[in-house]
């Protein structure tokens, strides 16, 4: 006789790119094993492959998980964790604050670690104001841009983990930031057309970043600067000082490593 089924809860996250509700099941033990296997590893590229397919199997709607940006890997990450093992994670913080001076005039730090618990209910997406994915080159010329995904930064780990010292050394921080904005386009515009990336010779799609100035280099970092992020403000209040502290944490690894 088979054994019977086990009924999950199902939930929904909202995924801001999407802007709707997608529905998820908790983790189950297997998922939980690839979560311990993946942060036992403290490899980033692992962390991230394990968050990957954890959202998979989770996700009981059909959607492409590599085209997720970023921010909705770690929003539904942090959700089913709040969900399938509970919404507090314990965290230490260290006082910093400055209770008064010595004799010779040297600033006094509290210096005191007190145990805190984050609550992953209060995380939110957070868009800086004036964030706007298209960038205007001329008043008649712009870029539509597409946000970072969960493969393309896998793909990039990848590739610098793979490179020696002197191969790293040669790429520039302006390469770097030249493939990511190739990476990111989603379209070229002007008054007459639009023009994708695919449908555009790699050669003249370089030539035309190349020929950009630095006012519009500048608007593209903008970009990616403010896009949105899973952010969670608390309050912590110093055991021994008694000083107030306001901390804000973002990001999906500060809650692995």
């Amino acid at each position: 006789m088979a054994l019977p089924k086990i009924d999950h809860p199902i939930y929904t996250i909202y995924l801001k790119s999407l802007n709707r509700d997608v529905k998820f099941r908790p983790f189950l033990v297997k998922e939980e094993k690839i979560l311990l296997m993946a942060k036992e590893s403290k490899d980033v590229v692992e962390i991230q492959t394990a968050v990957k397919q954890i959202i998979g199997n989770c996700c009981l709607e059909q959607i492409d998980i590599d085209a997720l940006p970023l921010f909705d890997i770690e929003m539904a990450f942090l959700k089913l964790r709040a969900r399938s093992v509970g919404e507090s994670v314990k965290f230490i913080f260290n006082c910093q604050n400055e209770t008064g001076q010595s004799e010779n005039g040297d600033p006094i730090i509290c210096n005191t670690d007190t145990d805190y618990a984050v609550d992953l209910a209060k995380i939110e997406f957070v868009t800086p104001e004036g964030h706007d994915p298209k960038v205007m080159i001329t008043d008649k010329l712009g870029i539509k841009l597409k946000y970072p995904t969960i493969s393309m930064d896998l793909t990039r780990l990848k590739d610098s983990t793979e490179k020696n010292e002197e191969d790293n050394k040669k790429e520039s921080a302006y390469d770097i930031l030249l493939q990511m904005i190739i990476d990111n386009i989603e379209y070229i515009f002007d008054m007459e057309s639009i023009y994708k990336p695919e449908d555009t010779p790699a050669e003249e799609l370089d030539e035309f970043l190349l020929n950009l100035n630095s006012e519009n280099m500048e608007k593209i970092q903008e970009f990616f600067n403010t896009a949105p992020t899973v952010t969670l403000i608390d309050h912590v209040k110093c055991k021994k000082c008694g000083f107030e502290h306001t901390l804000k944490t973002e990001g999906l690894l500060s809650f692995f490593i």
